[in-house]
């Protein structure tokens, strides 16, 4: 995979559907971000995604925790007074990352439970007792839809991307446990 040529795409992406000047840093952005109002800016920066795009500084985001958490309010480009659409450009890098192997545990998790139960978050056993408690049926798995989304994500090769995460974090474990078996040395 040439990361450069997909960031060279992203970029393009992004040219066409504003002016790349267009965006003068004004922050209503970041202002807009609930993510940025709950973290702070100087966690969560949306328009440092914007900026590192335009300077060609876009590949550095890319291992960057922060870069997943967007969660496609779109506040942003809503409040954008000039339209640049920071929340696809976000979900555009994070799908590059993904494609890389670079995406967190926990999303990860989620998919892998999207697919097996049809839910985000499986209805838990406490869920249900409660349920049963107060005379409601336990929560439905969806088998039948997850099969459909089995079949989604085969077709988009999402198991794969699912594969290249988890290898991907295996040979970053065994690096660490060779580095601590050394002493720290190289």
């Amino acid at each position: 995979m040439n990361v450069e040529k997909h960031l060279e795409e992203i970029s393009a992406k992004l040219a066409k559907r504003v002016d790349t000047k267009s965006c003068f840093a004004c922050g209503t952005c970041v202002a807009a971000c609930p993510i940025s109002r709950l973290t702070g800016p100087e966690t969560y920066h949306p328009r440092r995604v914007v900026k590192a795009t335009l300077e060609g500084e876009a590949a550095t985001l890319l291992a960057e925790p922060t870069l997943w958490l967007c969660t496609s309010c779109h506040a942003c480009l809503e409040h954008c007074p000039q339209k640049v659409p920071v929340s696809e450009l976000i979900k555009d890098l994070q799908n590059l990352a993904s494609s890389m192997g670079i995406t967190p545990e926990d999303i990860v998790a989620e998919v892998e439970n999207i697919l097996t139960t049809g839910w985000a978050l499986a209805p838990s056993e406490q869920a249900n007792k409660k349920r049963s408690e107060l005379g409601l049926p336990p929560i439905p798995i969806d088998n039948h839809g997850a099969k459909d989304l089995q079949k989604i994500a085969k077709a988009t090769n999402l198991q794969e991307r699912l594969e290249k995460v988890k290898q991907r974090k295996a040979e970053e474990e065994q690096a660490l446990s060779v580095t601590e078996e050394g002493g720290g040395m190289s």
